[in-house]
């Protein structure tokens, strides 16, 4: 089946004054929004750059290590093909920025198109480990680091803005989009006319109660694949649209395999069976630990994960001779309390998975058998 990247073979050669913005277009600028731009596209507003001579200076270049490990094969490819478009190869593009740091991963990028609408891509979460366990401290934080930025991002650079905003993201990116949104000032806030999200994680309960995310809500877009854990976790009350995908299970998350007809997403009428029993078995596991709780696992598996002296999971994975056994001294040297409680979330990971095959709804306060030693 056809995905975005057959969608720009069919209709890139038409412009949007032919064929309007569409869920597609959204999907496409979101999945660019990962690809490492730092020196093409100027950080500051008052530049900007095309995405064909983008392309073309990015294609010219000596890829370096590190583009090379945040750069995945088919979001080349797609940078490409959204080049050589008639759709999409004289967008405009600025406000590229990025940060990395201990506790946050982060990087968002600003795209005026030829329809007179501006598109505010934030990424989702890299390969980075500070990435996914940014996402994590979604479980437990009230408002995490790239939150904070995104938030700060449209204040800046929006107030004053005289073109229709959209905002968008894929995966953490979606978050991103949705929290800045609800929670940027009210006059930004007003200028926004939607927000599309792709398989994007939820928000705490004290987050979706607000009035703020209340009147943006309306304006989401939510599309999810028909596998979803990731657009299913925590509270997440927007109304989806669920796509078919040509992946199985949680590799149904990366959005090359959206299935595509025309100006549209593939659709089906539900979540797959495998697909509510996995989210089921993760929302009731983590239901089960208090904030405090979530946060003291969170640091002691990435504390684990650190020891390999690893940036990226690739990187542990190409060292393994030297990252697994540093990986396994950094579990000894954790403390008992902390190995109780790797080992107390391992058994409730496994009960609640137990427990959403069978169908049972455990009680959420309920909590997983300590474990011995």
């Amino acid at each position: 089946m056809a995905n975005i990247l057959d969608y720009l073979d069919w209709r890139g050669d038409i412009p949007f004054s032919v064929s309007p913005f569409n869920e597609i277009d959204g999907l496409l600028l979101s999945e660019f929004g990962y690809t490492p731009l730092e020196g093409i596209v100027p950080q500051g507003f008052s530049l900007r750059v095309s995405l064909r001579t983008a392309w073309e200076q990015f294609h010219s270049e000596q890829v370096d290590e590190k583009r090379r490990i945040l750069t995945f094969e088919q979001d080349t490819a797609l940078f490409e093909k959204l080049a050589s478009s008639v759709r999409f190869g004289e967008t405009l593009l600025t406000g590229y920025v990025t940060q990395l740091d201990e506790e946050t991963q982060f990087s968002v990028l600003t795209c005026f198109l030829e329809d007179g609408s501006t598109f505010v891509a934030f990424r989702g979460t890299d390969n980075t480990l500070v990435g996914w366990k940014e996402d994590m401290n979604l479980s437990y934080m009230q408002e995490t680091g790239s939150q904070t930025i995104a938030k700060t991002y449209l204040n800046t650079h929006f107030r004053n803005h005289p073109r229709p905003i959209r905002v968008g993201g894929h995966s953490k990116g979606g978050n991103l989009a949705v929290y800045a949104a609800s929670f940027c000032d009210a006059p930004v806030r007003s200028r926004i006319v939607s927000i599309q999200t792709y398989d994007a994680p939820g928000f705490r309960e004290e987050i979706v109660d607000t009035p703020e995310y209340r009147e943006i809500l309306p304006r989401v877009e939510s599309f999810i694949p028909e596998s979803s854990v990731v657009g299913l976790l925590l509270n997440n009350p927007a109304e989806h649209t669920i796509v078919k995908s040509t992946a199985s299970g949680i590799m149904q998350h990366l959005a090359f395999s959206w299935e595509v007809l025309r100006d549209h997403f593939v659709q089906t009428e539900e979540v797959s069976r495998s697909g509510n029993l996995l989210n089921k078995a993760v929302t009731n596991w983590i239901s089960q630990f208090e904030d405090e709780e979530r946060r003291q696992l969170i640091e002691s598996v990435f504390g684990v994960l650190e020891a390999s002296e690893a940036d990226t999971f690739r990187e542990i994975q190409q060292s393994r001779r030297k990252s697994y056994p540093a990986m396994l001294r950094a579990i000894r040297n954790l403390t008992p309390e902390q190995q109780r409680l790797l080992k107390n979330a391992l058994i409730g990971m496994a009960k609640s998975g137990a427990d959403a095959v069978r169908g049972d709804n455990p009680d959420k306060n309920a909590k997983p058998k300590p474990a011995e030693g």
